[in-house]
């Protein structure tokens, strides 16, 4: 399967991680002052396939496969999946501000249309790293059939199982990073449990590579929101209500290890996100949320941003758990067409007033 991935999307893959590797060797600089090279990518890479082993030897493979099809080392198909968390190893720190990306919800019980969890996020990068954002259908010969918002060459980022079980992730940048499972490993793994508690686990009890925020839910309504740095972990129980999350650490022993001040842009995001969510209780619905994503007020703090310092919201996912149905579009939430990645067929195309 990681093989026919590769081989589909050879040129693709092979430009894309020339882009993440430069971002990775500027960023330890930007943020941490500390001049690297592609070997330093590739060393750090190469340290981080024994965890990933030991983790889930199946997403191991099918990165091998991955670099097989692509032409590629298994380093580089390692260091392209975990760009944030290698960047952070290299970097460990600095005191620039970041754009950061991505804005994540959780909302159910009483404030949903029909008391139906909805879970998703926008996918905020590099506004050249858009081209190389994609669906991805995985049916493995043995294991559970998955659909996710991914880029190319990778493994799961934003996605559902067959049985409902949804899996996302944002990013924050925390000062002990470390050897360890790069986040779109640990994601993977989740992705092919079939029971909450599990994909529970297996997000919280792995030696993470750095710190990322992490949502998991199931079909039953359960929800569980994990904010990690390399070394700590907190989970919060989502019952019911609202819960969103953006670029910064909301626990305070997570924050003391950020290696920036929480932006600006964070701090208006998730603000803004949690009022539109909150104001609408008992009328969110699917299409209600794709609507909140394609938020554009605040400017340069906006939801839904439109190249705003070379970051862009490259891509949205919203999932209903009970329904089985994940919808997703490629490009800015205001404009793009949405999809559902179980059928390809349109489901909802943003109007000038959203």
């Amino acid at each position: 399967m990681g093989q026919a991935f590769g081989e589909t999307c050879r040129d693709a893959i092979q430009e894309f991680y020339a882009i993440r590797r430069d971002i990775a060797i500027d960023q330890a600089w930007t943020y941490g002052q500390q001049r690297v090279s592609e070997a330093d990518v590739l060393r750090v890479a190469g340290a981080c396939i024994a965890p990933i082993e030991a983790h889930h030897a199946e997403g191991l493979q099918e990165m091998a496969g991955i670099a097989e099809g692509a032409a590629l080392s298994i380093e580089e198909i390692v260091a392209l999946n975990g760009l944030t968390d290698i960047r952070d190893v290299l970097a460990w720190r600095g005191d620039l501000e970041s754009l950061g990306g991505c804005s994540a919800f959780i909302t159910q019980g009483d404030c949903t249309r029909d008391g139906a969890l909805v879970c998703g996020q926008t996918w905020d990068l590099a506004t050249n790293n858009m081209p190389y954002v994609l669906g991805v259908h995985r049916k493995p010969t043995e294991g559970l059939e998955t659909w996710s918002l991914t880029t190319a060459g990778c493994l799961s980022l934003i996605g559902m199982n067959e049985h409902g079980l949804a899996v996302g992730t944002t990013n924050v940048r925390t000062t002990d990073a470390r050897i360890g499972v790069p986040y779109l490993s640990i994601i993977h793994k989740a992705l092919s449990l079939e029971e909450f508690d599990d994909a529970v686990r297996a997000v919280v009890e792995v030696d993470r590579t750095s710190g990322h925020y992490y949502y998991v839910a199931d079909a039953q309504g359960s929800a569980a929101a994990i904010e990690s740095t390399g070394a700590r972990v907190w989970r919060e129980d989502v019952e019911s209500g609202v819960h969103v999350h953006c670029n910064h650490c909301l626990h305070p022993d997570n924050a003391a290890e950020e290696g920036i001040e929480p932006t600006s842009s964070t701090l208006t995001r998730t603000d803004r996100l949690r009022t539109i969510l909150e104001d609408a209780q008992g009328d969110i619905d699917i299409d209600f949320t794709k609507r909140a994503l394609s938020d554009e007020e605040n400017g340069l703090d906006a939801i839904c941003r439109d190249d705003t310092r070379g970051v862009s919201s490259n891509g949205a996912v919203v999932m209903v758990p009970r329904q089985r149905t994940i919808h997703a579009c490629h490009g800015l939430p205001s404009k793009a067409e949405w999809i559902d990645l179980r059928t390809e067929e349109p489901v909802y195309s943003p109007v000038s007033d959203a």
